[in-house]
């Protein structure tokens, strides 16, 4: 391509050949005094060799990425490619998912769980677009059986003083948990994400607002948000996950704030934690203040993956929420949940210089939607799970990756099922 567009910088206007006429004579010391025709000549192609020059070095610019598995401003490589584009440059990047789940004593299912397309468009060196279109269940139509869904994971205009401070208005990722923001399927190695990052922090959540982020010195990164908050109606014994508005008409009565510190002074090691905190009643009649606090440890070096998190939620006014949605006895909310997992993995190939990775890993995660409830309602067995995943993950190159796994299950009631799951992901 480097070499096409040169010809095409070349071609832009003929330059005139060498006569086999004698020159006129000039002064040898006087250049000036060469023909007016050959000046010009010289000047046109003095200005196609500068356009050529800074052709080269934007498409050398284009090929450029940020490092796998890292990312930038709090999203994966996939998701930052905006940051790596010049004024008034398009980027285009996503991932997907595709999975098979046997499920112990139910029915085995086969599903492209996720295909996503990320475009950013910088309209300055300040400015910026960036927003995430996802389509799940591989089939969206207008019949009730239809499995899919499409969705705007995030779209947000971005403002960037400097690496110090930034701005950010739209559609919003929650900064809470390590999954919510780093998504995509080459940054775990499970075949689905953790339980614990879907139930106690409902990953993916996203939700309205606008906050700032940045960096602090180089070791610390932040970001705080006010966002509309959570709505209620959608809380259940089995966690808040439902209460996500996702950005549709969503209901903006009560507000949150979410604020997040990681520390990321040393490479391949990121520690931190975060706080999400605002009412939940929205059109309820009561304010239901919901409180998430998490902390997080990620470690990838010398082909050892380690990760744990610890979450926990409480949840106010429970008894009258319970009463307003018709929940009785074991069914009730949780007026505080929580969760923890922790996980460890090595690539056997690393040091190879065959480009690839092969990732056994083992997680362990425990966690309780109904750790507490209100006087008068009681607790199901059923929502205090433990899972232990056993599995692999295979890289032939990095931005592929393929999973097995197996899940055993257990819950106090002695009916978690067990999972045998094969996962396929990618990203560009």
């Amino acid at each position: 391509m480097m070499f096409s567009t040169a010809a095409t910088l070349l071609a832009l206007t003929p330059l005139a050949l060498p006569s086999n006429e004698p020159a006129p004579a000039a002064d040898a010391a006087a250049p000036d005094a060469a023909p007016a025709d050959d000046r010009d000549e010289i000047a046109e192609l003095e200005r196609r060799i500068d356009l050529l020059s800074e052709e080269i070095e934007s498409l050398q610019l284009g090929d450029t990425r940020p490092p796998l598995g890292r990312g930038a401003f709090g999203f994966g490589p996939a998701a930052s490619r905006i940051y790596d584009t010049a004024t008034e440059d398009v980027s285009i990047g996503g991932y997907g998912e595709l999975r098979f789940d046997e499920v112990q004593g139910g029915n085995d299912e086969a599903d492209l769980h996720r295909a996503i397309v990320y475009l950013g468009y910088r309209f300055s060196e300040n400015w910026l677009l960036n927003t995430e279109f996802e389509y799940e269940h591989g089939t969206v139509s207008g019949d009730d059986d239809s499995p899919g869904s499409v969705s705007v994971e995030f779209a947000y205009v971005e403002y960037q003083h400097h690496d110090a401070f930034g701005v950010r208005v739209g559609l919003l990722l929650v900064p809470v948990g390590i999954v919510n923001e780093w998504h995509e399927p080459t940054l775990f190695l499970s075949a689905n994400r953790p339980f614990v990052e879907q139930r106690i922090i409902p990953t993916t959540w996203r939700e309205n607002g606008a906050g700032v982020f940045g960096s602090i010195g180089e070791d610390f990164d932040y970001r705080v948000y006010v966002l509309n908050g959570l709505d209620a109606n959608g809380f259940s014994s089995n966690g808040i996950r439902g209460g996500r508005q996702k950005g549709g008409k969503a209901k903006a009565d009560d507000l949150a704030v979410a604020a997040r510190l990681d520390y990321v002074g040393t490479p391949g090691l990121t520690v931190g934690g975060s706080i999400y905190s605002g009412g939940s009643g929205q059109d309820l009649g009561i304010t239901v203040n919901t409180t998430i606090v998490e902390a997080h440890a990620d470690y990838r070096a010398d082909g050892l993956h380690l990760r744990g998190l610890f979450a926990t939620s409480d949840v106010d006014d429970v008894a009258e929420l319970n009463g307003a949605l018709g929940l009785a006895g074991a069914d009730s909310v949780g007026e505080r949940q929580e969760g923890f997992y922790v996980e460890a993995g090595y690539d056997l190939l690393h040091g190879c210089t065959c480009g690839q990775s092969l990732t056994p890993f083992v997680r362990f995660e425990a966690l309780d939607t109904q750790a507490e409830v209100p006087d008068g309602f009681s607790r199901n067995p059923a929502r205090d799970r433990e899972y232990v995943t056993f599995g692999v993950a295979w890289s032939p190159i990095p931005e592929l990756v393929f999973k097995a796994d197996y899940v055993d299950g257990d819950n106090e009631a002695g009916t978690e099922p067990d999972l045998f799951r094969l996962g396929m992901g990618w990203i560009f």
